[in-house]
């Protein structure tokens, strides 16, 4: 029988409470301090990669990592150890040290990082670039994340920005994201409107062809697929149908299609209509029916240039071509040149002497020449050649020699025509 007084008992009943509050809480929560592998992806992913201590054979534990007195720290340096660190970042990664909280900042994630940054957006040493990860990346751990790239902060405030941007229509005046600036700039290379003329005039203000740069380029490229391709083009967005095949009909060789727009159309304005008898018949019912205009025209830039024509690419094809030409049935010397010196040269089969002689597409015959048929009266003359005789050239057209009016004698009779 327990003699002790009655006023034990309350003590002892506070002890037993207190005994089982400390067992509940066993239950409740776990002692350890540390964070299992599946809970460590809220800080870095451990399960299912290269720093997975439960995967089998794995040479990874707690400790490799945490060797401090507190999970608070870390080190990454045990594992990546120099000069193979060095050797893969060094020069290459702008912000670059071999430190452990700098390693964290780029590989939050647990990645080996072998993203050939200069593939994406040149960055480092000798690039306009020369930054560390942080500058440009609001958060490192998810850098292919447009959002939390930063490009305005730095340049929205630089001197020019603004007015390099104000000719640029479709441009964001204010407001413009990371999203924005990469659609055109995602090499880090900056296009020049000025540059662009060359390729295909463009003025600000334009009702044809206004700097609206993503109007034209709109289609995304392969490898970065938020990026425009300036390689590509689209004519057909504005340019829309039926309305361009109706204007088109009578051209020979067209297609609806934004590459054979720009064959006939490289400095944006229009084109003539199909030629006609002022520039060279090309359409229905004639020689060249059918011809594709970067089939004659090799710069369709320059489309009145003789020496931008490729009239031999396709007639020097034709096999009897140079002998009709070099050494006719009638004896002609089509391509003699005389001058008042007495000397005396051979033209060559090029574009340009090609359109002296047929620059409406003609084919003068030799036998209706005027003067005796193909005697061309008296013999002596037959060796004189065509140009020698019609040096003038025609007003409409410069390139062309004039065969509808008296020839040039003094080429050869400088002193007077004999009788």
């Amino acid at each position: 029988m327990d003699h002790r007084p009655l006023g034990h008992l309350p003590f002892i009943a506070l002890v037993l409470a207190a005994l089982a509050a400390c067992k509940g809480s066993q239950t409740d929560a776990p002692w350890l301090t540390a964070v299992d592998p599946s809970a460590h992806a809220a800080y870095f992913p451990l399960l299912g990669t290269s720093h997975d201590p439960t995967a089998p054979g794995s040479a990874v534990s707690c400790s490799s990592c945490h060797d401090g007195s507190t999970f608070r720290t870390f080190r990454c340096t045990g594992c990546h150890a120099q000069p193979a660190t060095d050797a893969i970042h060094a020069g290459a990664v702008a912000g670059y040290a071999f430190d452990s909280a700098t390693c964290f900042e780029c590989h939050r994630d647990g990645t080996t990082g072998t993203i050939n940054h200069a593939r994406f957006f040149p960055v480092g040493s000798g690039t306009s670039h020369a930054l560390a990860c942080a500058d440009c990346h609001s958060d490192p751990a998810r850098r292919a994340d447009l959002s939390t790239l930063d490009c305005a902060s730095c340049h929205s405030g630089r001197s020019g920005f603004s007015g390099a941007h104000a000719g640029v229509s479709d441009f964001p005046a204010s407001g413009a994201t990371s999203g924005d600036c990469l659609r055109c700039h995602g090499d880090g290379q900056v296009h020049q409107v000025a540059a662009h003329q060359a390729r295909f005039p463009i003025a600000s203000g334009s009702a044809t062809h206004d700097t609206a740069c993503l109007q034209c380029h709109a289609r995304g490229r392969a490898d970065k697929t938020y990026a425009a391709d300036f390689g590509s083009f689209d004519c057909t967005d504005c340019h829309a149908n039926p309305a361009t095949d109706t204007v088109h009909q009578a051209v020979s060789g067209y297609a609806y299609a934004s590459a054979a727009c720009y064959q006939c159309h490289s400095t944006g304005s229009g084109a003539p209509a199909n030629h006609s008898a002022s520039f060279f018949p090309v359409g229905a019912g004639t020689k060249h029916d059918g011809v594709r205009c970067s089939e004659c025209h090799t710069d369709l830039s320059n489309p009145t240039d003789p020496a931008r024509f490729a009239c031999d690419t396709c007639h020097l094809a034709d096999a009897s071509f140079s002998a009709t030409h070099t050494s006719p049935a009638s004896g002609v010397s089509i391509l003699a040149l005389r001058t008042a010196s007495g000397s005396t040269s051979t033209l060559s089969l090029s574009s340009p002497n090609c359109l002296l002689c047929h620059a409406d597409s003609q084919v003068h015959a030799i036998a209706s020449h005027p003067s005796g048929g193909s005697s061309l009266g008296r013999s002596d003359h037959r060796v004189a050649g065509c140009i020698t005789c019609h040096s003038d050239r025609r007003g409409d057209k410069p390139f062309a020699a004039r065969f509808d009016n008296r020839p040039g004698c003094v080429a050869c009779h400088s002193s007077g025509t004999p009788g």
